[in-house]
């Protein structure tokens, strides 16, 4: 209902994340004894305790759900008719994301699974931003680009924080724990209070004036992973674990302020009587930019000879790592470019789309080529 009340959107999303958040706090502290104590399983029989909780509101219909006549179903399979374009993306989504799925599995290869994660890309690109209605269309067009063009050199960069001495001499050498839990813990508690400063001081922000400050902090922010793989860290006396923690900390924090307004806008361009379809299809091209990421992220860190495998003395392995990042880092921040063009010069707390809209492809592209 935020399209209803745009001015409680950012409230909404923010206690929804952050409660998200607090839940993988709590998941956290919490899988390292229990690991320990009662081995890989008791984790997995736990989590059906609190997952059990949602049966309470569920069958209280808090989701204010009522049951279908046979005409409302008959005017909800309607829709699909009468608006086409978005069952088209639905059905080409699943084929895109199926594509990429069957190559993954069979390929390992980055110079084969990349090169078809930028053709899925491009085809969804085109197919969205044709079949959408134009405000749409173009806030699709940037998250979908910008998570692309972020390249994930996270395969590699686990064995640079992991390996030990007899793989990575001149590495941080830090434990599985310290990596996994203890920085998780920071980086969880920093993203819970990314969440509060976001509601608390930007959540009336302009969407243009936030993803443009967010962005440009995130990637001087980022910026310090590549004085981390250039080992500039050691050279000018800070400490691995120290560097590590203060760096992701502050990073995960400034991601909240690009983020939350991301899934406020997302959430504020679904068409009444449309929204689960449009939301699932707008967040859905967002995770499609992300998986993308890695593909290219892989085969960047293929060109560069970037391949850890955490075998005996693969200290060349890291010697181009940062130049990965580096390159992770900047890519991303050539879609701000098009901000003034493809986001709304709006606030978060505005409503974008009239109460009587309900189509999703009013003024499209190919609405219009077709004279309609």
């Amino acid at each position: 209902k935020i399209r209803d009340k745009p001015a409680y959107g950012p409230a909404l999303m923010s206690y929804v994340w952050f409660g998200l958040q607090f839940g993988a706090l709590v998941a956290t502290l919490l899988v390292g004894p229990v690991l320990t104590k009662g081995g890989a399983k008791l984790p997995f029989v736990l989590a059906t305790v609190p997952m059990s909780f949602i049966i309470v509101p569920l069958l209280r219909n808090y989701l204010e759900e009522t049951p279908r006549t046979a005409e409302d179903i008959a005017a909800a399979r309607q829709k699909c008719v009468d608006y086409p374009e978005t069952s088209f993306l639905c059905i080409f989504m699943f084929l895109g994301t199926l594509v990429l799925t069957v190559l993954g599995l069979v390929y390992e290869e980055p110079s084969v699974n990349a090169p078809a994660a930028a053709i899925v890309a491009s085809v969804m690109l085109i197919a969205f931003s044709v079949l959408l209605r134009p405000i749409i269309a173009k806030v699709n067009a940037f998250f979908l680009v910008q998570s692309s063009m972020t390249f994930s050199v996270s395969g590699a960069s686990f064995y640079f924080y992991t390996d030990g001495p007899e793989q990575y001499p001149e590495g941080p050498h830090f434990s599985k724990w310290f990596y996994t839990t203890a920085f998780g813990l920071v980086s969880t508690a920093f993203t819970l209070l990314g969440i509060y400063t976001y509601q608390r001081y930007a959540s009336t922000w302009s969407y243009r004036w936030l993803l443009l400050s967010s962005n440009l902090v995130l990637c001087i922010l980022n910026l310090l992973d590549v004085v981390m793989f250039s080992r500039t860290n050691i050279a000018i006396g800070i400490p691995d674990h120290m560097f590590l923690l203060g760096a992701g900390a502050f990073q995960q924090m400034v991601y909240q302020w690009q983020w939350m307004p991301g899934i406020v806008i997302n959430s504020q361009l679904c068409p009444s009587g449309m929204e689960a379809t449009m939301y699932a299809l707008l967040a859905g091209c967002h995770n499609l930019g992300q998986t993308i990421s890695y593909s290219l992220g892989g085969l960047l860190l293929e060109v560069l000879d970037c391949q850890p495998s955490g075998a005996k003395s693969e200290s060349s392995q890291f010697d181009k790592l940062w130049i990965a990042s580096l390159i992770s880092t900047v890519t991303p921040m050539f879609t701000l470019l098009a901000v003034p063009w493809l986001i709304p010069d709006a606030k978060q707390t505005d409503k974008l789309l009239d109460d009587s809209d309900r189509d999703a492809t009013l003024g499209s592209l190919w609405r219009r080529w077709r004279g309609g």
